[in-house]
């Protein structure tokens, strides 16, 4: 009896355990749901440049340029320490962008960064020489090389939420053209004089690495562009899910309890047995006496 009475008493704490155990399904009703990213540490591992070879000479823009990047990263290219676009590393471990180059020498290095902007080691430089040519202009004569700046930060927003990005002009002749191609389907096209930086806005409706490129034609038909990475955030998991919680995990934690309700049929059944026996015996010796 008594080890029945201790049997019961196991399964019971067991039960209890288990359902403890099972964490809450949220976010639950007159709750809110807060997220947010815990800095880690910056990336260790360099990226690589592996396409152009260095002392490359070129004549021709854009210049692809790839190599190897640590997963979950994102990489930009430096020209002479001048920002020269960005892309996002790809699930094997690989990148390739198009960039432009200045005119003459190009010292190129791939820094890589993480979501929060903690940037890791540089990779080796490669030297680039482009001859750019001539760059004419509206009477014959020769004008500044035509290009793109930006800042290197990779922008993340929610779906839904406006970016601000913003490019600045260099070179050239006025007037501009600036097409915006957001990554998603969707492009803009602004319109400026002179020199100078463009601000422009854009909302995604999805969550996703997007790669933007922004290119710029001036008055002379001369062309320049930049491709920049922004991060839209992914929405909060929906509830009622049954990954690791709620009635999918309490079903797999009661069967993983399957030894305990064996071993109480077992102590169940001899108890019974006994007190068969034990019967048995009172009676016979009853008859004999």
């Amino acid at each position: 009896m008594f080890a029945l009475l201790l049997t019961g008493v196991l399964l019971v704490g067991s039960s209890i355990a288990t359902l403890a155990a099972v964490p809450p399904v949220n976010p639950q009703s007159g709750s809110v749901g807060l997220t947010g990213a815990v800095r880690g540490p910056a990336p260790s591992q360099a990226a690589t440049i592996i396409s152009p070879a260095n002392g490359t000479r070129t004549t021709t823009i854009p210049l692809s340029v790839s190599g190897n990047c640590p997963a979950n990263t994102f990489v930009l290219i430096t020209k002479n320490g001048a920002f020269a676009g960005a892309t996002d590393c790809s699930a094997n471990g690989t990148y390739k962008l198009d960039i432009d180059l200045f005119d003459g020498q190009n010292q190129l290095v791939a820094k890589v960064s993480d979501a929060l902007g903690q940037y890791g080691p540089d990779s080796v430089p490669v030297s680039v020489f482009y001859a750019a040519p001539s760059f004419g202009v509206p009477g014959g004569s020769v004008g500044r090389q035509l290009f793109l700046q930006a800042d290197a930060t990779v922008y993340a927003v929610s779906p839904g939420q406006d970016l601000s990005r913003s490019v600045t002009i260099v070179g050239g002749v006025g007037p501009y053209a600036v097409s915006w191609d957001w990554g998603d389907g969707t492009t803009s096209l602004i319109s400026q004089g002179v020199e100078g930086t463009i601000v422009t806005s854009h909302s995604y409706e999805r969550p996703g690495n997007y790669r933007v490129i922004v290119r710029v034609t001036d008055g002379a038909s001369n062309a320049a562009f930049l491709q920049l990475v922004t991060i839209v955030n992914g929405p909060v998991a929906a509830a009622g899910t049954t990954n690791g919680s709620g009635l999918g995990a309490l079903s797999g934690n009661l069967l993983s309890a399957w030894p305990l309700y064996i071993l109480a049929l077992l102590m169940v059944l001899f108890f019974w047995i006994g007190e068969r026996v034990g019967l048995r015996q009172n009676r016979q010796r009853e008859l004999h006496a």
